[in-house]
C-alpha cells in the first residue's frame, strides 16, 4: 500500500492556472513537470539575454501570462525544481531582471541537487555568472519573519551567487564544483573575486 502511494505521488499530474493580473480571469491550464530530466532547447536557455525558453516545447509556461504581480503565487504552486526553472526562465525572457536570473540559476541548482542532471549543473553555473555580468548591482528583498510588523530588507544578489558557488551547503544544495577552490578559479576567470570570509563579491581589473 505504501509503495502504491509513493508511485501515485511520483506520477502526479499537477495543473496550474495563470490569471490575468487585471481581471483575474483564467487564461491557461497546463500540466507541470515533476521529473528531474532537463533537455535544453538551446545551449543558453535560461541565461540572459537568451529567450529560447519561450519556444521550448517542454516549457509549460511558454504562453502563460506571467507578471511580477503573480510570479510568487505561481512559484508556490510549482511541484518540482524543473517547473521552477521553466517559470523563472520564462519571466526572465519576458522581463529581464536580476531576481529573475538569480532564481532561474537557483532552480537549476536545485534540479541538479535532486536529480543529478549534468545539464542543470553546467547551466546553473552559466545562470549564476549572468547575474554577475548583467545584473551586478541587483538585489532581492527578504521579509523579517521574526518581527510582528512587516519589515523587508535588501540583499545583494552577487553575494548570494558567491555563496551558492563556493559553499551551497547552507542552502541545502549540492556543490557545483568538486572543490570550492574551483569555484574561486571560475569566478576569477569571469573577472570577480569572492571573499569567502566576508561573503562579498567584487570586480577586479
Amino acid at each position: 500500500m505504501k509503495r502504491i502511494i509513493i508511485l501515485a505521488v511520483l506520477s502526479l499530474a499537477v495543473l496550474f492556472t495563470a490569471c490575468d493580473s487585471k481581471g483575474g480571469y483564467i487564461v491557461n491550464t497546463v500540466t507541470l513537470p515533476t521529473d528531474s530530466v532537463l533537455n535544453l532547447y538551446g545551449e543558453n536557455e535560461g541565461v540572459y539575454p537568451d529567450i529560447n525558453v519561450l519556444s521550448d516545447p517542454e516549457n509549460p509556461y511558454a504562453t502563460a501570462n506571467i507578471y511580477m504581480e503573480n510570479i510568487w503565487e505561481l512559484y508556490n504552486e510549482c511541484p518540482s525544481a524543473k517547473s521552477k526553472f521553466y517559470l523563472w526562465a520564462t519571466i526572465l525572457a519576458k522581463i529581464p531582471a536580476g531576481e529573475h536570473q538569480f532564481f532561474t540559476a537557483l532552480a537549476l541548482h536545485e534540479l541538479y541537487t535532486v536529480g543529478g542532471s549534468e545539464n542543470a549543473r553546467e547551466q546553473a553555473k552559466k545562470a549564476y555568472r549572468a547575474v554577475l555580468d548583467h545584473f551586478y548591482g541587483s538585489v532581492t528583498w527578504w521579509k523579517a519573519d521574526w518581527l510582528v510588523e512587516d519589515v523587508y530588507y535588501a540583499q545583494l544578489l552577487r553575494d548570494m551567487v558567491g555563496a551558492a558557488l563556493y559553499d551551497p551547503s547552507e542552502m541545502n544544495m549540492m556543490a557545483l564544483y568538486s572543490d570550492p577552490v574551483m569555484a574561486l578559479a571560475d569566478l576569477s576567470e569571469w573577472g570577480y573575486i569572492y571573499d569567502f570570509e566576508s561573503g562579498k563579491i567584487s570586480k577586479w581589473d
